[in-house]
């Protein structure tokens, strides 16, 4: 069970307010929390618990500290507490790094189930609220972003004005969970998981190459005429493509001239006549149409490649999904239509 950075930011900031005056309220005869009633130490553990759970995912107080908010004293003052509160020690501390006990372990557990559910009683309740508000976290593939989400943000802060978007772009997909990630765009075939997830658009993938090229070697009429040493490939290709008609399915190893990780590096490289590219309809359909690429063998489909499938909306398994994710998703699903705009 995890829980929502944003929440436990929100939770750290309210408890600090309480506790700038140094107010701390503690019996006398007792240390630790376990005795108090006042609203400000109620908060003051909960802030406590958030500083726990992000030192121990961070394995770091300034990492915490760093993504709460705070200071890295009052992160350390936080644990410090909670450990004299519980009896036990929380965390083995060294110069190099934080590592949970086993009873921090245990604690651990239990620390992000009441940060998570208190994060879903919020949303339950903000829910009721038909005006969308806050600070929103969407992870998005950067290329996929820079040609279809970033043109549209003007129009969608104007819309909605109490919502703060926070857009991360990162070819990598990141745990949505463990880092406050209210939602993220991915693309391909979906690996299994707990998240929620929903279908924006279909994908399709084109083999593509420049006119330049085109002109350097003949137009293939079956995979097995591609100079398939002259792939322009990303990281996460596969050793050999599988190609497939109405008739047969061909099998090929795949050979690089250039190994680019970015999207929108590989367009550019191939409409610089380098090699040919497997490149998906969002990305290659605008320079199709006008003609900086050309499509090589339009009648076979690829079945390996990591851009085909879909581009999918996810988010994490809440059982109240915020307004503020609500209008993001059902803002850009408008937008993009379906069929999507790039293959009209």
């Amino acid at each position: 069970m995890e829980y929502p950075a944003e929440m436990a930011k929100a939770v750290v900031s309210e408890a600090t307010e309480f506790f700038q005056s140094s107010l701390r309220f503690k019996c006398p005869e007792q240390q630790g929390w376990r005795y108090q009633k006042t609203r400000e130490a109620h908060l003051d553990y909960l802030a406590a618990l958030a500083a726990f759970v992000e030192s121990a995912n961070g394995n770091s107080f300034s990492k915490a500290a760093e993504r709460l908010g705070i200071k890295a004293s009052t992160v350390s003052r936080y644990i410090k507490d909670l450990e004299q509160d519980l009896g036990i020690a929380l965390f083995n501390r060294s110069t190099r790094k934080l590592a949970l006990t086993e009873g921090g372990q245990t604690f651990l557990y239990h620390a992000q189930k009441v940060l998570f559910e208190l994060s879903e009683a919020k949303a339950a309740t903000s829910a009721l609220n038909q005006n969308p508000r806050g600070r929103l976290k969407v992870s998005l593939p950067p290329a996929f972003a820079r040609h279809h989400i970033l043109p549209l943000v003007g129009e969608f802060i104007k819309r909605y004005p109490d919502i703060t978007l926070d857009l991360c772009l990162e070819e990598s997909q990141v745990d949505l969970i463990a880092t406050g990630i209210d939602l993220a765009i991915r693309i391909g075939r979906l690996a299994n998981s707990n998240l929620k997830a929903r279908k924006l658009a279909e994908v399709k993938t084109f083999l593509c190459v420049s006119p330049e090229f085109a002109a350097r070697y003949s137009q293939p009429d079956c995979p097995d005429q591609l100079p398939v040493d002259m792939m322009i490939i990303g990281r996460q290709c596969p050793e050999a493509l599988i190609w497939a008609n109405d008739n047969e399915q061909v099998s090929l190893p795949v050979g690089a001239v250039l190994w680019i990780n970015d999207l929108d590096a590989q367009l550019i490289a191939v409409s610089s006549g380098l090699g040919m590219a497997l490149l998906p309809d969002w990305l290659a359909s605008a320079s199709l149409r006008d003609g900086r690429l050309v499509r090589w063998l339009p009648d076979w489909e690829i079945k390996t490649s990591q851009e085909s499938g879909a581009v999918w909306f996810v988010y994490p398994p809440k059982r109240i999904v915020s307004s503020k994710v609500r209008c993001f998703i059902d803002f850009i699903a408008e937008r993009v239509v379906d069929p999507p705009v790039w293959q009209q």
